[in-house]
């Protein structure tokens, strides 16, 4: 076994601290469209005009008689009373084109940040039967958002829509039963429910199952099964999965390593956000395992993670900085990761003696300009 898959392993060793990291409900998948009203709901002014009668020509030869109907017209229109616009029904007085609540209103609602109304839309959408308003409120509730934190709400919520099929709901009670949480803990009851949602392509349903086939802890270990798993969560676009494969393919569960495919897992996973995977791809570039060899490219990838805070990135990070792969040596910037991968709990024998060398304004220069950004 590769030294790589080893670490992953050991890092998914343990099923509750490593096994529901990407259980977020921030990736219901819900159709979002914002709230809408229609162009007809302009109403159309109505008003009464009343045309005068035009005032008689002079010098004719037809004025008497010209009068006398003046003056009938007139008497007419005293006697009229004005015209005025009734309602048409008490509820809606004046006739007001009614519109219908779109079913992703509460989530769109919810996207903006605007909880108090994603909750007050997806209760009334809910109780029309709207499943995804269903789980909507199983997260609000789970969240706290908008509404006081309730699992055990979120859990009845999440079930109500669960037993009418959604993969989302179904995902996030197996969570909850994987983690106690507003139920009982149950692995039994949470392994059925992550099934049905992997049946239906829930990318996090799917990297969750897939571990515990590869461990073969709480099921019957089948690594075929789970190497399937990853793989269509991976093609989804979660990074954990994507990493999840790309170390697979250096393990020995090959008998020859596939360092084509797991450097394009890797670099996938990397695209995504993943530290540790744009470490291990940066890394991969700057020995060009799997991939052309590319000095720019590695440090590019490494700072990427080490700037996001992975200490172990900005050790290798500080040691390319110090050596100048493929560029002249930055000897203040390195001494900067150094510190703060030192800082981290992160020995590293080489650079402490490095760093002790370097000119006091060298030294100088990485302690103010770590003051400077705050991180220090």
């Amino acid at each position: 076994m590769t030294p790589l898959f080893s670490g992953f392993l050991a890092a998914y060793r343990y099923l509750p601290n490593r096994l529901w990291r990407t259980g977020s409900l921030l990736s219901i998948a819900i159709v979002a469209a914002p709230l809408y009203i229609s162009s007809n709901f302009a109403m159309a002014q109505q008003s009464t005009e009343v045309t005068k009668p035009e005032a008689p020509k002079a010098n004719t030869a037809n004025d008497s008689t010209q009068s006398q109907q003046t003056a009938e017209k007139d008497q007419t229109i005293k006697d009229q009373p004005d015209k005025v616009i009734l309602p048409t029904t008490t509820s809606n007085p004046f006739s007001i084109p009614q519109f219908e609540l779109p079913s992703s209103a509460a989530f769109s609602a919810y996207q903006r940040g605007y909880y108090l109304t994603a909750f007050d839309l997806a209760t009334k959408l809910a109780g029309m039967g709207e499943v995804s308003a269903q789980t909507l409120l199983g997260a609000l509730y789970l969240h706290g958002q908008g509404v006081p934190k309730d699992p055990k709400l979120a859990a009845d919520w999440f079930s109500i829509a669960a037993e009418k099929g959604d993969p989302e709901a179904q995902f996030a009670l197996g969570l909850l039963y994987t983690q106690g949480n507003g139920v009982e803990k149950d692995y039994k009851k949470a392994i059925p429910l992550f099934e049905k949602a992997a049946q239906k392509n829930q990318k996090n349903a799917q990297f969750n199952l897939a571990l515990l086939y590869l461990q073969g802890q709480l099921v019957r270990q089948d690594v075929t099964k789970a190497m399937d798993l990853f793989t269509k969560s991976a093609s989804q676009g979660l990074p954990d999965a994507q990493y999840a494969l790309a170390n697979l393919y250096m393990s020995d569960l090959f008998p020859t390593p596939n360092v084509e495919q797991a450097s394009y897992w890797m670099r996938e996973a990397a695209k995504g956000g993943f530290a540790d995977a744009q470490l291990e791809f940066g890394l991969m570039v700057l020995k060009g395992q799997g991939v052309q060899q590319d000095y720019a490219a590695a440090r590019s990838w490494i700072e990427q993670a080490a700037t996001a805070g992975h200490v172990l990135a900005q050790n290798r990070l500080a040691r390319i900085l110090a050596r100048g792969f493929g560029a002249p040596p930055e000897p203040v910037k390195a001494a900067q990761f150094y510190l703060l991968s030192k800082k981290a709990g992160k020995k590293d024998d080489w650079l402490e003696d490095y760093f002790q060398k370097l000119p006091n304004s060298d030294k100088e220069k990485a302690l103010t300009a770590l003051n400077e950004k705050s991180v220090w």
